[in-house]
């Protein structure tokens, strides 16, 4: 079963986008538009998208296959489906882990690509999208404002989702994880509801992207896209645009444009940017119809009428590369206007701000004069949370203001995007700040257990520390229980009640019962009350000794396992042997390593040492010759040294259900050694290997 199957399922379409090619000149050709709004064709049109996929494919420059239109396709014309653009833009910059990124795209090198997104968002392509606004009637009702550059993040993907092929699915799943996380700001939404925020990511060199089929940087492959992930965060779709290596040595650095490299990543970012506004959730839409915005059913995106057409654009002081885009209103590629005569842009740091339900906090507004501007802008809010108020410290200004908003204790939680709007005249410019108000901190507490899970003998005794974690200005004290020992098992608390960890010690008498079990410590506190779980293994006196703990991976956390990300499973697509849980290897039918650690040690006396373990194999394989996909049982040192490989099991073991595996590991007795379970596939076509019910028996 491929993991790519787990959970809901992904019915993703994905307009990949090949962007700017050799710099070529706009022409420009008589208009046969008449402005204003356009609308689907009449009927209830809804021909899927599917059949006609739309890919600008990745071209050498150097070749005549390469060559592109001066100006747009005949009869290009952008068409209003329905669905929601993104208003003010907030762009979230990722850094896709860890590598020699461009200086530029990495922020150490001015101007960075932090500088672009800044400037192009409250300048002259503002104006160029205003003719995109969506209607009340039959759309979305959304207008175009100034954005917002929300700031540069690096995140530390999980293993599972970096390898050297990254697929759109980890792509999408490693952005909600850590944005579930906090290592990532929270999407902010317009008035309307309507996600403003765009995750625009970008890969170190090493990365091949992955997506319906065509990978990037290569011939028959794309330079980047934006995509809408199929899940839901907060109950919204989140936006996000993917940008691979260009750098020397790259497919990218001679198929993604003629200009510099950061060039070359300012003009692919600007068609995917610009697309996105426009088009927002084309990567859910699967009919001509909402939530597909702003396309055209033959050309494509907005970006995609103008590919390979690269202008430039001076923003704020500084001069870009960036794509020309389709206007309606012109009827042909354009370059983003020029903002002429005396003008101003708003911005606000900080642009994200948190405050608790009855309190305040503030961010300061600064006008930022152009072409000459020496009037004072006069400043307002809008889209403020219910039981949130605001106020300027000077209003009108004519440099920067100091905006105060105050929560009541009754204010609606959450986060809002609040526009800022400036007024002067007839000139008008916003920003957005990210406003999220939180409920007071209510006093409580959480229990962990440490470890997690105990193995004792009959006539011994093991213990366990309890943490008591307070949370909200909790400081009240913690009464400890256990429930579920097993017969003939005694718990005891070394500090009880605690304010901070005390120390269970479980005690089995020479009768007690055999086997594992779950004992629940409770905690109480007044009206609180919270639990944690320990696996107890009670096992016989001078009989057979199972030297793993948690072998059933039924305990609350994988402890003293490792594993990697994702082994630890519960889905039913691979059931267990016994229990609820399991170990699931690989599994995803690319290029991929999983691993199942666990340390003994194995007495000098032991007179047997024998481990066993439960093994299904499923596969999409079919060769029944070659084993493409593997699974090593290997014993290492403390040093990682692989010792001894004590079996293999390939694609070509594939059965219908579990078979129980045996090796014996006494010649190791006397030593700590650490028993892996190394799962290996290659690039395609998945194969699982899924253990339970591990022991490692010694007498």
């Amino acid at each position: 079963m491929s993991r790519l199957l787990r959970g809901t399922a992904l019915l993703l379409f994905l307009f990949l986008i090949s962007a700017a090619l050799p710099t070529l000149a706009q022409v420009s050709q008589p208009s046969n538009t008449t402005g204003g709004t356009d609308a689907p064709p009449a009927g209830n049109f809804v021909q899927p998208i599917g059949p006609i996929h739309h890919g600008v494919p990745w071209r050498d420059p150097n070749t005549s296959a390469a060559a592109v239109g001066l100006a747009a396709p005949a009869g290009a014309h952008l068409t209003y489906f329905g669905g929601p653009i993104i208003s003010n833009v907030q762009v979230v910059q990722v850094l896709y882990g860890s590598g020699s990124y461009n200086p530029q795209v990495a922020g150490t090198s001015s101007p960075t690509m932090g500088n672009f997104f800044s400037d192009i968002t409250s300048t002259g392509l503002i104006s160029l999208m205003q003719q995109y606004n969506t209607p009340v009637s039959g759309g979305t009702g959304q207008t175009f404002g100034n954005g917002t550059f929300a700031g540069l993040f690096q995140i530390v993907p999980a293993a599972a989702n970096n390898g050297s092929t990254i697929t759109d699915a980890q792509i999408q799943s490693e952005i909600l994880a850590q944005i579930t996380a906090g290592h990532l700001p929270a999407p902010v939404l317009d008035a309307q509801g309507n996600p403003n925020t765009i995750y625009m990511t970008y890969f170190p060199p090493g990365k091949t992207i992955s997506q319906g089929g065509s990978s990037s940087c290569v011939g028959g492959g794309f330079c980047a896209y934006h995509g809408t992930t199929s899940s839901l965060f907060n109950g919204k779709n989140v936006l996000y645009g993917v940008l691979p290596d260009m750098q020397a040595g790259s497919g990218c650095a001679t198929g993604c444009g003629t200009s510099t490299v950061f060039g070359n990543y300012t003009s692919v970012t600007s068609h995917e940017l610009v697309e996105a506004m426009t088009d927002a959730f084309v990567g859910i839409a699967t009919t001509f119809s909402a939530p597909l915005a702003w396309y055209d059913m033959t050309n494509g995106e907005i970006g995609d009428i103008c590919n390979g057409q690269q202008g430039s654009y001076t923003a704020n002081g500084t001069t870009y590369t960036i794509q020309l885009e389709f206007s309606n209103a012109a009827n042909n590629c354009v370059n983003f206007p020029v903002v002429a005569g005396p003008n101003y842009t708003l911005s606000a740091s900080p642009s994200s701000l948190s405050v608790t339900q009855g309190s305040s906090g503030s961010s300061t507004i600064t006008v930022t004069p152009s072409g000459g501007f020496t009037g004072s802008v006069t400043l307002s809010t809008s889209a403020l949370p219910s039981g949130v108020t605001a106020s300027f410290g000077t209003n009108p200004t004519t440099g920067s203001s100091v905006v105060t908003f105050t929560a009541s204790s009754t204010a609606t939680t959450g986060t809002t995007s609040v526009t800022i709007t400036g007024a002067s005249g007839t000139l008008s410019h916003t920003t957005s700040i990210s406003l999220t108000v939180s409920a007071v901190a209510t006093p409580n507490f959480s229990l962990s257990a440490s470890p997690s899970s105990l193995a004792v003998t009959q006539g011994s005794s093991g213990s366990s520390t309890i943490t008591e974690t307070p949370s909200g200005g909790f400081t009240g004290s913690v009464t400890l229980s256990a429930s579920g020992l097993p017969s003939g098992v005694t718990a005891s608390f070394g500090t009880n009640p605690t304010t901070s960890t005390s120390v269970v010690t479980f005690t089995a008498s020479t009768a007690a019962t055999t086997g594992t079990a779950t004992v629940t410590i409770t905690g109480t506190s007044g009206t609180l009350s919270h639990t944690t779980t320990v696996s107890l293994t009670v096992n016989p006196a001078g009989g057979t000794t199972n030297l793993i703990v948690n072998g059933g991976f039924e305990a609350a956390t994988a402890t003293p396992w490792t594993l990697t990300a994702g082994v630890l499973n519960t889905s039913a697509s691979e059931p267990p042997h016994s229990g609820a849980k399991d170990a699931w290897l690989d599994g995803y039918g690319t290029t991929h390593t999983d691993t199942a650690d666990q340390t003994v040690t194995i007495p000098s006396t032991a007179t047997s040492a024998t481990l066993t373990f439960w093994l299904h194999i499923d596969t999409a394989e079919t060769t029944t010759t070659t084993q493409f996909d593997k699974l090593q049982v290997q014993v290492l040192n403390s040093s990682n040294t692989v010792l001894a490989t004590l079996g293999t099991f390939s694609n070509l073991n594939k059965a219908a259900g579990y078979s129980q595996k045996s090796f014996s590991v006494l010649s190791f007795k006397g030593q700590t050694v650490k028993i892996r379970f190394l799962g290996t596939e290659d690039s395609s076509l998945q194969t699982s290997f899924v253990i339970d019910d591990v022991a490692l028996n010694v007498q």
